[in-house]
Parts: structure tokens; C-alpha cells; sequence
């Protein structure tokens, strides 16, 4: 019955992270009903950081819509020694404290009461540090390149660990359009905002945990973290990876690394089945009541590395715009088709380099076209 339960449940756990699988049997313990409270989040320490607890409803795998958000609740964070902070909640289920870390030495729970009258609390935490990155590596291997992140404490008191990270990169769309058709005076003008150059983000899809517990040292030595196909569009320009480092209680990285285990090993028979998932959240209104998610507290350290087109080996990136073409028309052609414009062609007429928005506006690529404030270029 356990297992039977936790199948169900397993739509709720890829609520806490995004998986892929190749069309795995689902039987129909997995496609039944089911909305369970999913927590994520963690009391930050980190000086100046803001702490954010998202709350949402657990989902069945066929579902392709968004979770839905847990909106009208009553979230605190509360101390063992009766401090209490009450969080502010914004749009899509999120709850924030601001300007209040967590004091070390210190040990905390999180306490949720729903709209609908749930009563959730976690078990109390302390405050995890967490040690620096001591460095991010990446090495140009089987057509793209790897990287990994190194770590240590000097003290050997972090032997769990956990990592996040954003990928940034800059691309350029296949033309540059120096003009704008006017709809309104019916003639062509000088462009004056930038769709040629973009900036795209995206952040980890998988569990990244390690432990030292079994070493005799604290030490992290280029645990891999993500590899980019050198084709990729990533280095097309520019390339840039941030990646967070958290430590874990022994709880938390046991936590994690099954969540691991039940979302990103789905779908063959030598992965692991489904079994209990155990955190640290739950229901004091009704122990029947499933809950997911762990609740912990500590800082975050992070780290940033930029690559150069011009430090990668010469691959032909897939950007997207093989299939771009040039025309030329005349004013009047532009007037009835409206395409994109690239410039004047030189000859008379005037005639203007033209071709498909897709092939000038980089935003139609999922980017944005304002340069984020960390960009060094």
C-alpha cells in the first residue's frame, strides 16, 4: 500500500523539479486524483537575501498544466525559543520574509495554515553555513564542454551538499536591422531600439547533491555539474554559468537525493521504484494528510564564469536561422508585405534589403534584448 500510495504522488514530486521521461507506463494508481501540499523553499541567512517560500498543489504526471499555486495562506517561520516571523505572500503561491536571516545557533520550523484549514508545520532546523566555491572548472570534452564545481571545510563539519545554477548566454539574430516601417507615414525609418543582440536564461533541470561522509576529508573535487553540447546556440557569443552552493544536514541531503532517485530515474526497470519520500513537513490537522517538501535554513555561496566564443574550439553552432533568406524590394513592396528591413540595398530605387522578423528580431527567440547588469562584455 506504501508503494501504491507514493506512485500516486509522484506527479507532486516533479512539482519540485522538472523531469523528462520516454512515455513510461502509467498505471493507474499514478493517474488518479490527487492534491497534496508541496513546499519549497528554505530560510535564507545570506546577508541581504530574501527569504521565499512557494507553496503549490501536487499534479498527476499526465497533467500538462502548471502547478496550481496554494494562495491565502498563513505562512511563519517560528524559533525554538518563540520568535516568530509571518511571511507576506505575493502572486503564485510565493510567501516572503525580507531583511530578517536566520540567527546561528538558532533552530526554526515553518508553520503553514491553509485557506482551507490545513495545519502544517516541519520540524525544527538549525542553521546550516555554508563554505565557499573554491573554484568552477570546465574542460572542452566529447564535442562540448563539462563543468564542475570543487569545494571544501577546512573545519569538516559540511559533508552534504547541494548545487543549483543559471545558464546565461548571449546570441545574436542572423541580421542586423538598421530600419523600421512606419504604418502610420508609410515610409521606411532609422530603427532605434537593439533586436540584434539578446540575452537568454535558463536554470537547472536536476537534483545536483554529493557527500563526503565517507571521506576522510570535507572535500568536493570537481563534482560535475552540466555539460553543453558544443553545437549548442549557448556558444554562439558569449557564455556565462552562476551556480549556487548549498550544505545540507544529513536529513536534507538524504531528502534530496531520494527526491533524485523517484524524479530523474523514472522509466526502466533497474531504476529505482517508488518508495516513501521522506522530508521533514507534516500535517497536524490531519496526519492522513501527505505533504511534500523539506524545510531547512542556511546561506547560499555562489560563483559566476563567462566563456568566449574565442576560447572554444571552432564548432558550427545550430542557432536556429540556417534557413534565413535576403530579398529585395522596393517601398512599395515593403508596403504591402511589411517584412523586416536590414538596410538599403545600394541600388536605385531605393530598394532595401529585406527578410523574415524571425531572422532580425532575436526576442523571437526567447531572449531579451536588455543586457543583464553582471555582463562583463
Amino acid at each position: 500500500m506504501k508503494n501504491s500510495l507514493y506512485q500516486r504522488v509522484l506527479g507532486g514530486l516533479l512539482v519540485l523539479l522538472a523531469a523528462s521521461c520516454v512515455d513510461p507506463y502509467r498505471p493507474p494508481e499514478i493517474a488518479a486524483p490527487a492534491s497534496y501540499l508541496v513546499v519549497n523553499g528554505f530560510f535564507d541567512s545570506t546577508p541581504g537575501a530574501t527569504t521565499s517560500i512557494r507553496l503549490s498543489r501536487s499534479q498527476n504526471l499526465s497533467d500538462k498544466n502548471a502547478p496550481t499555486a496554494e494562495s491565502g495562506a498563513t505562512v511563519t517561520i517560528e524559533s525554538a525559543g518563540n520568535t516568530i516571523y509571518r511571511l507576506q505572500e505575493s502572486p503564485g503561491g510565493v510567501y516572503s520574509l525580507a531583511g530578517i536571516p536566520p540567527i546561528s545557533g538558532e533552530t526554526y520550523r515553518l508553520h503553514i495554515r491553509t485557506a482551507a484549514g490545513g495545519d502544517y508545520v516541519s520540524d525544527y532546523v538549525p542553521v546550516v553555513k555554508t563554505p565557499p566555491i573554491d573554484s568552477l572548472h570546465w574542460t572542452v570534452e566529447n564535442d562540448g564542454v563539462q563543468f564542475n564545481v570543487s569545494t571544501h571545510d577546512p573545519t569538516n563539519r559540511t559533508r552534504y551538499y547541494r548545487w543549483e545554477f543559471d545558464e546565461t548566454w548571449a546570441y545574436t539574430s542572423a541580421y542586423y536591422s538598421g530600419y523600421i516601417y512606419n504604418d502610420k507615414t508609410k515610409d521606411v525609418e532609422l530603427r532605434q531600439d537593439n533586436i540584434f543582440t539578446c540575452w537568454s536564461t535558463t536554470g537547472s533541470k536536476n537534483i545536483l547533491t554529493t557527500s563526503t561522509a565517507r571521506l576522510s576529508q570535507a572535500v568536493v573535487n570537481r563534482f560535475p555539474l552540466n555539460f553543453v553540447d558544443g553545437r549548442s546556440m549557448k556558444f554562439q557569443r558569449r557564455y556565462s554559468l552562476l551556480v549556487r552552493q548549498y550544505a545540507l544536514t544529513q536529513a536534507g541531503y538524504n531528502y534530496y537525493d531520494q527526491l533524485a532517485k523517484l524524479t530523474q530515474n523514472v522509466g526502466s526497470l533497474f531504476d529505482p521504484q517508488p518508495s516513501q519520500l521522506t522530508g521533514n513537513m507534516r500535517s497536524t490537522s490531519n496526519p492522513a494528510d501527505l505533504v511534500l517538501g523539506f524545510f531547512w535554513a542556511g546561506d547560499v555561496t555562489t560563483k559566476r564564469i563567462f566563456i568566449g566564443r574565442a576560447q572554444l574550439p571552432n564548432w558550427r553552432t545550430t542557432t536556429g536561422y540556417e534557413l534565413c533568406d535576403v530579398d529585395t524590394l522596393t517601398l512599395s513592396q515593403i508596403r504591402q508585405s511589411q517584412p523586416g528591413i536590414m538596410a538599403e540595398s545600394g541600388l536605385p530605387g531605393p530598394l532595401y534589403l529585406t527578410t523574415t522578423f524571425e531572422c532580425i528580431d532575436c526576442r523571437l527567440q526567447g531572449g531579451i534584448n536588455k543586457k543583464p547588469d553582471f555582463w562583463d562584455e
